[in-house]
């Protein structure tokens, strides 16, 4: 197997918000002047009507943007998965950026939609993601790539296999894929074959790699990754935006392999003899296997 993977980070990316309403979009720049608070405030205001923030309006029915397959966070939030089918209005919040200027490009975005969503009586729509924000959320100025910005999460227990097989090679039923990092200048990441005991443990690997990719998006042009990655335990709290260790031993390697242009597989270093959910239950800190989610460490007074 190759000891790098070769990948091109493109000079800028898209972000896109779509803020599905039964109301027409007024004056966006009054409206986020009433809504954003800094350090998002001046620099939506600098950047509003250029590519940098682009906020445009359709009827629904011509709208460009498809979002019937758009799905809450909550999957028990179905009266916005509703909303944003059935809206009137579609107002979109596109963001070209140079890569060199996120994420809080994607930041000042966000924020923006939020304000629009909040005057609008609107539901927001991540296009990078397919997700429905949760409504009411401030935008946190600590960047924390747990903050809704990277859309894979564990498959609904219902969709686990029926046999009851707890075994660790019991099934490979689940694959998971992050949807986001391309708006980060990154390809995508999977993990698949996963038995459905492993699944939160696999989750965790995706969203570890995902944060000790993040500063080579920042640098445009042909890259090159190791294939073999040692995690670290501040890879999976930089995740979450904490500084506390969340494990005491040494590296997780894991093995890279591309996938295309956009897309690396993970999964277990080529030392070990193994299957990949063996790896999964054997070699991981047992965190790995129990974290669903932690608290932002709040920003310096």
């Amino acid at each position: 197997m190759p000891a790098t993977i070769s990948i091109t980070v493109p000079p800028k990316t898209t972000t896109c918000f779509v803020v599905a309403t039964e109301r027409e979009l007024g004056d966006a720049r009054l409206a986020m002047r009433r809504q954003l608070a800094e350090p998002f405030a001046a620099a939506a205001n600098e950047r509003l009507s250029t590519s940098r923030l682009a906020i445009t309006s359709y009827r629904a029915a011509d709208s460009p943007w498809d979002l019937t397959g758009a799905a809450a966070a909550d999957r028990d939030d179905h009266e916005s998965e509703t909303r944003a089918r059935k809206a009137v209005h579609h107002v979109g919040v596109t963001s070209l950026l140079q890569v060199s200027g996120q994420p809080f490009g994607a930041q000042v975005a966000r924020a923006a939609a939020r304000a629009l969503a909040a005057t609008m009586a609107g539901v927001i729509v991540d296009l990078n993601t397919a997700q429905i924000l949760p409504q009411d959320t401030p935008e946190n100025p600590r960047f924390a790539l747990a903050d809704d910005w990277l859309g894979v999460s564990l498959p609904p227990e219902d969709e686990h296999c029926s046999d009851g097989d707890e075994s660790i090679d019991g099934c490979s039923c689940v694959e998971l894929t992050t949807r986001g990092l391309r708006r980060f200048g990154l390809p995508e990441l999977q993990i698949a074959g996963v038995a459905c005991p492993q699944d939160l443990a696999a989750l965790n690997v995706l969203r570890a790699t995902a944060q000790r990719l993040m500063p080579i998006g920042q640098l445009p042009g042909p890259q090159v990754l190791p294939s073999y990655l040692p995690l670290v335990s501040d890879d999976l709290a930089g995740f979450w935006g904490i500084a506390e260790p969340l494990w005491a031993d040494g590296p997780l390697p894991v093995q890279l392999a591309s996938l295309g242009p956009r897309l690396i597989s993970i999964g277990p270093p080529p030392e070990f003899q193994g299957t990949l959910n063996e790896w999964l239950w054997d070699e991981l800190p047992p965190v790995m296997h129990e974290l669903l989610g932690c608290t932002a460490d709040p920003l310096p007074s």
